[in-house]
């Protein structure tokens, strides 16, 4: 790589920027830091500073550049999302899911992948399925318009899933995620139905309200007024 100076009297920001990847600079310093006239720091600066193609084109950086794209294949490959036998994917989404395990409690942050099977969070960065249900198990859907902790009014789908409670979903686009998603149900013959949804006063988790009213919350334990004066009647 062969130093050239050339000088320019109005250098911009983007002057020196195709400067640097297109020929490369090359910084050769020596710095002495000295306190009260004592040297007491020796800096020796020797380096090149240029894009990768020109880089690789005077023999730079070969093994490490080789290294790096071997290892970006790998990781791309492993953030593959892992299909069943004649599983296709309808639609991708980013989006996030509300994850409750006892006292923990946090929205998990991935892509929603509706799939002719089922719908699916995979977190790509740690290659894992945070959350699944097949399409089956969904019965009823309810929005909901609600405030972020940032203050902001966002739309919270809620999925009444089959024997596993209720799902709570937020995605960038919820029409076209809801639209997707009765396709799909409707194709396979289990469209959903307009199920009331509510949450639950004890613990804010949402359930059908037929379900809250007749059986309680299963997360919580909490039990309408309704059914309390049912069993202390029937007692």
């Amino acid at each position: 790589m062969e130093p050239v100076r050339e000088w320019k009297s109005r250098a911009t920001l983007v002057d020196l920027l195709d400067r640097v990847f297109d020929k490369g600079v090359v910084i050769n310093a020596d710095i002495i830091i000295s306190v009260a006239g004592v040297p007491l720091i020796g800096v020796n600066l020797r380096a090149a500073l240029a894009g990768m193609e020109t880089m690789l084109k005077y023999g730079m950086l070969q093994d490490m550049d080789a290294k790096t794209r071997m290892w970006e294949a790998q990781h791309r490959k492993n953030k593959e999302i892992p299909l069943l036998e004649g599983e296709e994917i309808a639609l991708k989404m980013f989006g996030s899911y509300y994850y409750s395990d006892g006292i923990y409690r946090a929205w998990k942050s991935g892509y929603f992948y509706l799939t002719n099977f089922r719908l699916l969070l995979y977190q790509q960065d740690i290659a894992e399925i945070v959350f699944q249900i097949p399409l089956k198990k969904i019965i009823a859907i309810k929005i909901r318009r609600e405030k972020s902790f940032t203050g902001k009014d966002k739309d919270i789908i809620y999925l009444a899933l089959k024997g596993k409670g209720v799902a709570r979903l937020n995605v960038l686009q919820t029409q076209e995620f809801i639209k997707k998603l009765r396709d799909l149900q409707e194709k396979i013959g289990a469209a959903l139905d307009g199920e009331e949804m509510e949450t639950c006063p004890q613990c804010g988790e949402g359930a059908p309200v037929k379900e809250l009213l007749e059986q309680g919350c299963k997360g919580c334990g909490w039990v309408s007024p309704r059914l309390k004066k049912t069993v202390v009647v029937s007692s």
